[in-house]
């Protein structure tokens, strides 16, 4: 069985399911679909005993020892809104059958790709210490606890000979960042190529900046690789990627052509791996035989949380919050043009910035013409996925340098733009986007001392029960700082998870097969290890 390293204060960040409920959906491993009705203490005559109720379909009922509780997990909807099972009918076993059957390809393959990823040799990276302090000491700050953590942790498996596979998990802005900077410094300082990789141009320009900035003493060249990159420079940069004058290539996608060679790569960094696809990432992997790879994400798919948990990846999360940052006050309101001219004015006032996110392009044009109809006294840019790439990319860094006020855009911003002075976020029609997508459109601002504020505009009715009144209830529920792991556990019970392999599912069976999933790889990884 693989070699998990997951701390038991790891362990409970990222698996330590919010308390249930009376009248929350479970699913039993043996049972099936049932509403979980709480405990009560049974008096067993020499020992008191606690005891888990379930209730079935037609009355059945099933009581627990409460240490039995691995055996079921939460469905994700209320179990009033839901046909439940039978109490040892039959139906759910052939029905639980059918969906290990669908899973199971998918563990298998999962399971394969360890083993092979494990029977190759890694180049082992161990830099000179003074180069490596030097480098370290350009830190502006003390890393906090779990950035330190991480940091030995990805050290340690770098100097391995077998390829590290380590997914780092933090909320947004909780310094992920900088644990990157330290494994691409030990692989550069060590003669060796690190490659850095974003799933777009603004979060790799903004990546390319701060490894430039961090490495400019080192004499280590960073460089910058996207659709963004001119013909005449991307000539340059192959040369210099091939001959090894550049030691820490930043990119998007684009590094996958077929022209990018990295000859002496030994580390992979793959940033919000949540925005990759499967093939995607495996492609990322096979650039070099044996290179260590280092995934990061804030909002883990439950693919990879599966994985983790039965340690066929490493993991280490940073939960720690940087030093004065303040949760963001998040509010639900009508969908209503004033408001957004309110939440605006009131951030213009105090001399910040604002985003207006909207989930359709068409959304971005309906309030760019109101803007204009209403004369907006303040100055915006707009962004958006269907614009060329330069104008895009122009329009957000004229937001980030603080030349507009407002940045008027789609979810396209929801990584990479770090702008302090931007403290205010509207939604606009928030009912369209997902829990862990809200979350990281909310980790763009707060990076201050100010109190920021996020305000969802919808008309969706919260007083009907449907999964997007539950979504944005749960949301404004969960704004405490490091909020993350549990946004991203409530949007797997909501949502479900697809068939892991890129393919989805009906949202049932999806939610069925996050218990059922992790039982197939517990049990593959028991069968062998005996």
């Amino acid at each position: 069985m693989p070699n998990q390293r997951l701390t038991d204060r790891d362990h409970d960040l990222l698996f330590g399911e919010d308390a249930l409920e009376p009248g929350d959906a479970v699913v039993h491993f043996e049972h099936g679909l049932a509403r979980y009705d709480g405990r009560v203490k049974c008096d067993l005559g020499d020992t008191d005993q606690t005891l888990t109720t379930l209730m079935y379909r037609n009355g059945g009922k099933l009581m627990l020892p409460a240490v039995e509780g691995e055996d079921f997990w939460r469905f994700g909807a209320p179990a009033d809104e839901l046909v439940l099972d039978r109490l040892k009918a039959g139906d759910w076993e052939r029905r639980r059958d059918e969906i290990i059957a669908e899973l199971r390809e998918s563990a298998n393959r999962m399971i394969e790709e360890d083993a092979a990823r494990r029977s190759l040799k890694a180049i082992s990276l161990e830099p000179d210490p003074k180069a490596y302090r030097a480098f370290e000491d350009e830190f502006a700050h003390e890393a906090t606890e779990d950035q330190a953590r991480a940091i030995e942790a990805v050290l340690e498996d770098l100097r391995r000979e077998t390829p590290m596979d380590r997914l780092l998990i933090g909320d947004v802005g909780f310094g992920k960042t900088e644990v990157a900077l330290r494994a691409a410094a030990a692989a550069a300082l060590c003669g060796y190529q690190a490659l850095i990789v974003a799933p777009t141009t603004v979060l790799a320009r903004q990546h390319a900046n701060t490894f430039s900035a961090r490495f400019a003493k080192s004499g280590i060249k960073v460089a910058e690789m996207s659709r963004l990159t001119g013909t005449e420079e991307r000539s340059e940069l192959l040369q210099g990627i091939e001959n090894g004058e550049i030691g820490i290539v930043v990119g998007t996608q684009a590094v996958l052509d077929d022209e990018v060679t990295i000859p002496h790569l030994a580390l992979v960094i793959i940033d919000e791996e949540q925005k990759f696809g499967e093939e995607q990432k495996q492609q990322f992997r096979s650039m070099a035989e044996g290179a260590h790879i280092l995934s990061m994400t804030g909002t883990p798919i439950p693919r990879s949380l599966a994985a983790a948990e039965v340690g066929l990846v490493d993991v280490c999360v940073v939960a720690t919050a940087p030093k004065n940052r303040k949760p963001v006050e998040t509010r639900l309101g009508p969908l209503d043009h004033e408001e957004i001219f309110r939440a605006i004015n009131t951030e213009i006032g105090r001399r910040g910035q604002c985003y207006v996110v909207c989930p359709r392009v068409s959304d971005v044009e309906e309030l760019e013409r109101v803007f204009e109809d209403r004369k907006a006294t303040f100055s915006y840019s707009v962004a958006h996925g269907q614009m060329d790439d330069e104008e895009m990319a122009a329009e957000m860094m004229n937001f980030m340098n603080g030349d507009v006020e407002v940045l008027l855009s789609t979810s396209i911003i929801e990584s990479g733009l770090d702008n302090s002075r931007a403290n205010t976020m509207v939604i606009w029609n928030a009912e369209r986007f997902g829990l862990s997508q809200l979350h990281q459109l909310r980790g763009r601002i707060g990076r201050s001392e100010l109190q920021a504020h996020m305000l969802l505009l919808s008309d969706v009715n919260l007083t009907e029960p449907c999964d997007a009144s539950s979504r944005l209830t749960a949301f404004t529920e969960m704004s405490e700082i490091g909020a993350g792991f549990r946004i991203a556990r409530r949007d797997r019970d909501i949502r479900g998870f697809g068939k892991l392999d890129g393919t989805e599912q009906s949202g049932q069976i999806s939610r069925l097969g996050i218990g059922l999933y992790r039982h197939i790889l517990k049990s593959h990884l028991a069968a062998s290890a005996s």
